[in-house]
């Protein structure tokens, strides 16, 4: 072989060469896109997929709203100015609770919850909510979901006008609640306590205030066997009525 032949066969060896180099290592756009995009999408799928789980909180409402109508009874026998309590509608959160097992009831109402507050303005004083007994109306009870077992507030016409307790440990300024033996009652109030029968085995004892400034209040007593059953607090007349809402 000549060795022009030669030369020719080398270098036609080495351009081969150096092509078959070049198409092995040459990188490979679509099967790489394909891949990256295989990728992509089995991380998408798996980051759509994963599931969150929320732990939601059940409110225990502290008092049973549904009031037999013999039982619903009053407060409070001691008068007690009103301290007008005008909550500013502007705050955006209720203050700390303020309703506990010595809060007392009287003849304006139950601590800072007076008769004539919104229920807005009763929320704020008393630093709870209030959750609504039954369906929003004229006439509905509420009851603060941060407080004592056995209280319910009655709202008529958008006011708190209302209060009664059905159970626990909140009594009256003098102590009375529910279990207070009836005599205790007459021995306190004398005259100012009048009998309401209800059948024969229960009676109201409706306390009616000496002061002239709440002369529209009553607190009302509720007794079966001799003691406290239920008693309640309010405005007349839905103070008078055993189921306010029926009347109202």
């Amino acid at each position: 072989m000549q060795p022009r032949q030669l030369i020719a066969v080398l270098v036609a060896f080495i351009v081969i060469l150096g092509a078959a180099i070049f198409v092995v290592s040459w990188p490979r756009d679509d099967d790489d896109a394909e891949t990256i995009a295989a990728t992509t999408t089995t991380s998408t799928s798996s980051t759509s997929t994963t599931s969150t789980t929320t732990s939601t909180t059940t409110t225990s409402i502290p008092t049973n709203c549904t009031l037999d109508s013999g039982s619903e009874s009053a407060t409070d026998d001691e008068s007690t100015d009103a301290e007008s309590t005008d909550a500013d509608d502007s705050t955006d959160e209720p203050a700390v609770p303020s309703l506990g097992a010595n809060s007392s009831i009287s003849t304006v109402g139950l601590d800072t919850v007076h008769f004539g507050m919104t229920v807005f303005q009763a929320e704020q004083a008393a630093g709870t909510s209030m959750i609504p007994c039954e369906p929003v109306s004229e006439c509905y009870r509420v009851t603060p979901v941060d407080a004592p077992e056995g209280v319910s507030f009655v709202v008529h016409e958008g006011t708190i006008e209302r209060v009664d307790i059905a159970s626990g440990p909140i009594t009256t300024r003098s102590g009375i609640g529910i279990g207070t033996d009836e005599s205790q009652i007459i021995q306190l109030f004398g005259d100012q306590i009048e009998r309401t029968p209800i059948d024969d085995a229960t009676t109201d004892l409706v306390f009616i205030p000496a002061d002239e400034s709440d002369a529209e209040f009553r607190v009302i007593f509720t007794i079966t066997d001799g003691v406290v059953q239920t008693f309640r607090s309010g405005r007349i007349p839905l103070v008078l009525d055993a189921v306010p809402c029926e009347a109202a």
